[in-house]
Parts: C-alpha cells; structure tokens; sequence
C-alpha cells in the first residue's frame, strides 16, 4: 500500500514522506484498514522492526487532527520515553504540541494539558489518573508499547488497571512483538488483533552445538567455536549482540572478545575508541568497560550507569562499537539491531534456583537481528551445551512465547489498587469494587468472583486495621488522610505501614542509618545483596552502629529470611550513608562490591521514599522540625552532599564534585561568589568557562568568557603570530 492511498490527512502523508516514507509494510496496511483509524481498538503482534510504532503514529495523529482531544503513549522504560520523544517531535511540524512525563508521582502536571501527544511511563500515567489530572478526559488515544509487559512481576498489574480505567474511554492500541494468547488479551480489550510473521529483514535462526550451526530450515554451518560467530561478524563489517545470563558473565566475556576484535579494526576507529573509554567517569565498572570498548567491544547492564549504557548504545547503532555483551536489560524495546544475535544462556539462577528463560524473553532477543536498510538478512543463534539442537528448535524458536497472566493476583497489586480506587477515584462499597475488579483481565481470566471477593475483603480489613480506611455506620469505606496521602504518593500501603510502625523511633532520634534502613525495609524498595564473605564484615558495622538502626536485632529472631532481609536492608543504607558523605562513586562501588547502575537506583528509589516519609510523617502530626530534617536529607541523597553545600546546589552545572570545590575554595554560598571574579572561579577544580557563565547568569549577571586555545595546538601557534 503506497502513502498515498492513505484514508488520512494530507499532513499526514507530509510527514511520512518527509521520512522517506513511500510505502508501507504489509502488516502496517493491515492495521491500518483493521478499523483502527475509524477509532476501533486494535491489538498489534508483528515482529520487531516490523513498524509498530508508525502503525500508532498514524492512528493517533489521524484522530487528533479529525476530533482533536490528546493521545498518551505509555512506555515501560524512561529510556525508550526520551527515544520516542524524540521521534513524535516530527509531527510538530503539522501543528501537534508533543511532551513526555516520567518520574514525580505526586503531582497533577496540569502543564501536559496544553500538549497534544505525551508519551509516560506507566508509572507515571497510573499516577496522574490517581491524582486527577484534568486533561485526562480529553484523551481519545491510548498507546501502550510493549504490552506483553502486563504479564511482568513488575509493572504488570499498573498497565492491566490503566487499561481498565481507559477502556470504554479513549480508542486503545496495544503493540507488541511477542504474545503468548494474543486471542484472549484482545478479546478482552475488546479489539481488532493483527498478527503476522513478515519483517523487512528476514530472520535466519539456528543453534550452535559441538562446531556446528544447525539452522531451523536444516541447513549446517561449521564454526570452531561460538566466538567465531562474533569475529565472523565482525569480519564482514556487522555488528553483533551476545546475550548472557549474568552481569558479571557480560563483563568478562567483553573483555575476552575485545582482545581479538581490536585487532580488526582501523587507526581511525582505535583512535576514536580510544577517546570514548577515556570520556568515562572513574569507577572499577567503568575501567573494565573502558579496558573492553578500546576493543570494539562493550558491556550493557543494568549495573552501568545512565550515561554510560546510551552511550554504549549511541556507538553501537553507529558502528563504532562492533559487538556488545549484554543481559537482556538491552532486549526491552531500545532500539539496538544487529546483523547477527548469539544467546549464549538460555538458563539463569533465580531465587528458586536455576530456571529456564521464558521463550518470550528469548524470542524478544532473536528479534533485535536484523538492520533495516542495512542487512538483507538478519541472524539469531542459541549456543546450546548439552541439549539436543532440535529440541532447542523445537522449544525455543518453534515453540509459542508463554500466556499472559494478571499479575493482580498478587496480594501486594491488588492492595495498593484497592486502596487507589477508594482513596482518589471515590468507589465507596465492596460492590463497586468488584465492579470495576470485574472489568479487569485478572476477572477475565479467572472467572471466579467468589475467590476474588474473599481475597478483596481481606485487603479492606488490612485497610481498616491500618487506618488507611473506615467503615462509616451507612457501611461506606471513606479514606482516611493516611489512606488518600499513600494512594497519590504512589508507594505500598504496606511502605506507609512500615513507616507508621517506625515513625515513633524516627521522631525520638532522626539519623541518615535508621532512616535510610527503614526505607530499605520497605516493599518499594529493592535493597541490594550481600555475599557470604560479606556477612562478617556487615555485622561488625551492625554492631558499631546499633544505636542508630531502629529494626530489631537479626539474632533475637531465628528466621533466616528475616535476618537476609535485615542486612540486605542494612547494606543499602551504609551504601546511602556513604552517599551522603560524598564518598566517591569509585570508592562506594569498591568497598559494597556493588556497580555503578545500582547506586544510581537506589538513590532515585530513596530520594522518593524519604520524600514519601515525610509526607506521612504530616498525616502522623511530625514536628516541624523533623519534617525540614527529613527535606535536608532528601537534598543530600538526590545530589550525594553533606548538609553544608545544599545551597550551592541550586546553582546550574554545579554537582557534588563542583559544589566541594567551589566550598573548600571558600565560596560557601551565593553573596561570596556573586562577589567573585571569574578569574578566581576558573582556578578551582572542574570549573570551566561555560560553568562560570551560567553561574553568574543564574545570578544576574551577564559574563562572556573567550577561553585561550590549549598550549600546543594550531590555535595556540595561529594566535601566538
């Protein structure tokens, strides 16, 4: 089907040219005269690459321009957010006003109102409808990207209630590449499904064993080894993705590959490689990926920090980086594609022991093979050991990817949903409830109304017994100001429990250990692990500290869990505490065997939770004096600083590095720099011309800096005539 035969506006088509658009794919015309731009709900399963997303560009912008309202399109990551932000800002250019929204959950964002399209998170759009937003009525698309996601431990149960809010509101659209009952899920939805096999590059899949590459058509490729298919790769001028089970795994096997692919690569491509391993900050993870991309190799896991896992990214879609060892963080919608994917594990350890990976999961990895307008055929090969490659064939490429399950029967999502229903959307009896319980996919699967009746009314107990809720004498459930805060925070009521239960401790003798070990206690924070070798040194801490921490001692109990429990807890907050002292990123990752990605997640998960403590202290009648304590230490753990230089934090490209060596200059708050000379600011330490202009402006105060050229460069000698 050619652009122009498109039943949508001419700006549309505009548009779709202007990215060199002529023609679409045939599963995208088969969605597109599903019913789907005449409002229809549509549920998409086609391979990835396969354009999904332009099939939900098309739709939404169609409907905007012919009825006005908004569209929202909800995404599982913040990464992939910013990715297709950047992506719908295309279609500003016809008129449409485009926003994204991630992170804050304790706000209305009124302000997103004046845009046509945002693109959120899950998270965040589930927070805005607790809170209300107003321009939420006027949202007649609803995009949710990755939907098999509503199957996931983690976020499933807040993308299967948003669906449930929505549904009979707004047009859906549900996208995916990999489903395991896509029947029953749009049966549900109430929508249209297309599925189709075609991609615009085709798959060639197979299972590497003892030497040799069985395909799944029965075709057979020799290779000693399966690092040979990277170098092979590589050799040809293609990129290529191995995937692992562990991190750990990633980073040696990085390390391992580099030392041959270095030595295939050009001066020109070593040089700038050489300058990217040096751009990164010093940590004991970042030497090692530094030590792997000075041979065209990286890592990607979630142990890296932000920067350095788009960068990896960025340098590997652009060709510089050939090959990247991955977990599969890197399988989860970014855009990453590669001539040639090697899964190296299809097993991985999890709390129950060694399990297999979903094939969904596999699938979604086999997937990323393949470059559009690069590759006329993509590659994915399984590495198998042991089992039999037909059976691996058998199980994991011809095989279906695992159903779809509510994950609101787990006891922790129903209880924070039912809270939510109460407390910010006004359901106020056990039938209304089970109502809207009866719209969900969890009720649609189960089709069981007694079991899900008795498992609600044991949450509204839990309810009432914590005071989250009440009975009144007309046997309505009303709020209570702790119910309604703990909904529109967005945290566990099982967190405000936890809170409430320590808040006496707390208010008594405020400290950063027993407070940041409280919020590591929580079920909305994922606290760190510890190893056995560990163990010792943790409880000598433990006892150097005892006074501060509030929990009970691990020993008066003899439940193993709980004592793990405690000092996984216990570990988080020395790595916060150390945080807030301004012990260097290197220095915590060296002493918490621990990487630079999961500070970066704790302190995000802290700086909420501590805020989130705060706000309940206010329903629990707190002192004013420990809710400023409370807000001072949610300063220092969003910007890592000790107590002395929160000011300086309010000052544009100043960060905790910047912000010590501005103070130990003697620049200890605003009056003393606005009286500074930039001369006298360019002395210190990591401060630069750019950073002492937008000081200054941020003061009111207009300096243009012209910075001499560097000693023994061609502007320096040109200059020097």
């Amino acid at each position: 089907m050619r652009v122009e035969e498109l039943k949508v506006s001419e700006k549309v088509k505009l548009i779709l040219r202007k990215r060199g658009i002529e023609e679409l794919y045939p599963p995208q015309e088969e969605a597109l005269k599903s019913g789907v731009l005449e409002g229809e709900n549509l549920l998409v399963a086609i391979p990835t690459a396969s354009g999904k997303t332009l099939i939900a560009e098309i739709a939404m912008v169609n409907t905007l321009l012919r009825e006005g309202g908004k569209a929202v399109y909800i995404v599982p990551l913040k990464a992939l957010a910013e990715e297709k932000f950047q992506e719908f800002r295309d279609w500003e250019e016809i008129g449409l006003r485009v926003a994204m929204a991630t992170g804050d959950y304790d706000s209305k964002d009124e302000w997103l109102g004046k845009y046509d399209i945002v693109v959120a998170t899950a998270e965040k759009f589930d927070s805005l409808l607790r809170h209300g937003s107003s321009w939420i009525k006027d949202v007649k698309v609803l995009v949710v990207d990755e939907i098999h996601l509503l199957g996931s431990r983690d976020r499933g149960a807040t993308l299967e209630v948003i669906l449930t809010h929505m549904l009979g509101k707004a047009q859906i659209i549900g996208l995916s590449a990999t489903i395991g009952n896509p029947e029953e899920l749009a049966e549900w939805l109430n929508a249209k499904l297309v599925m189709s096999e075609w991609r615009p590059v085709q798959l060639r899949r197979g299972v590497f064993h003892q030497g040799l590459v069985v395909w799944e058509d029965g075709e057979v490729d020799r290779f000693s080894s399966w690092e040979d298919l990277v170098y092979d790769a590589v050799k040809r001028g293609k990129g290529a993705l191995v995937f692992v089970n562990m991190r750990r795994k990633a980073e040696r096997t990085a390390l391992e590959l580099s030392k041959k692919v270095k030595s295939m690569l050009t001066r020109g491509e070593l040089r700038k490689l050489k300058e990217l391993a040096n751009s990164l900050e010093e940590n004991p993870t970042n030497e090692k990926l530094a030590k792997a991309l000075q041979g065209g190799v990286a890592f990607h896991h979630a142990g890296l920090g932000r920067e350095e896992r788009v960068l990896v990214e960025n340098n590997f879609r652009a060709g510089l980086i050939k090959v990247v060892v991955a977990t599969p963080t890197l399988a989860a919608g970014i855009n990453t594609p590669a001539f040639r994917v090697i899964i190296r594990d299809t097993w991985r350890y999890s709390e129950f022991g060694m399990e297999r990976i979903p094939v969904l999961e596999v699938q979604q990895m086999m997937g990323r093979a393949g470059r559009p307008r690069y590759d006329e055929r993509g590659e994915a090969i399984i590495v198998s050991t042991t089992e039999n490659p037909g059976d691996v064939i058998s199980y994991y490429i011809k095989g279906k990817p695992e159903k779809l399950f509510s994950q609101l029967s787990n006891e922790s999502n129903l209880r924070s949903q039912i809270l939510a229903l109460i407390a910010t959307f006004n359901y106020r009896t056990v039938r209304e409830i089970l109502n809207f319980i009866d719209r969900t996919f969890y009720a649609y699967q189960r089709k069981d109304t007694y079991s899900i009746e008795a498992k609600i009314k044991e949450i509204l107990y839990f309810l009432m017994e914590n005071e989250f809720v009440e009975l009144t004498l007309e046997d309505e459930i009303i709020p209570l100001p702790l119910g309604t805060r703990t909904a529109k925070l967005y945290i566990d009521p099982m967190t405000a429990k936890v809170f409430k239960d320590f808040f006496k401790y707390i208010e008594k003798d405020p400290n950063p250990v027993g407070i940041f070990h409280v919020i590591a206690l929580t079920p909305d924070m994922v606290p760190v692990s510890y190893s056995k070798r560990e163990l010792s040194k943790l409880e000598e801490e433990y006892y150097s500290l005892k006074d501060r921490v509030y929990a009970d001692d691990p020993y008066l109990t003899y439940d193993p869990y709980y004592e793990r429990k405690f000092f996984r807890a216990f570990k988080t907050s020395l790595i916060l505490h150390a945080w807030i002292n301004e012990v260097s990123e290197a220095d915590i990752v060296e002493k918490f065997p621990v990487e630079p990605g999961d500070i970066y997640r704790l302190v995000e998960t802290a700086e909420w939770l501590i805020y989130s403590l705060k706000e309940i202290a206010k329903i629990l009648g707190a002192s004013q004096e420990l809710l400023d304590y409370l807000e001072k230490l949610r300063v220092r753990v969003k910007h890592g600083v000790r107590e002395e230089l929160i000011p300086l934090m309010e000052l544009p490209m100043v960060g905790r590095k910047r912000a010590r060596a501005l103070y130990n200059a003697g620049f200890k708050d605003f009056e003393s720099i606005a009286r500074a000379t930039p001369r006298e600011l360019l002395k210190i330490e990591g401060i630069g011309a750019k950073t002492v202009e937008a000081i200054f402006k941020h003061l009111g105060r207009e300096v243009k800096i012209v910075e001499k050229p560097k000693k023994n460069t061609l502007d320096y000698f040109l200059n020097k005539q």
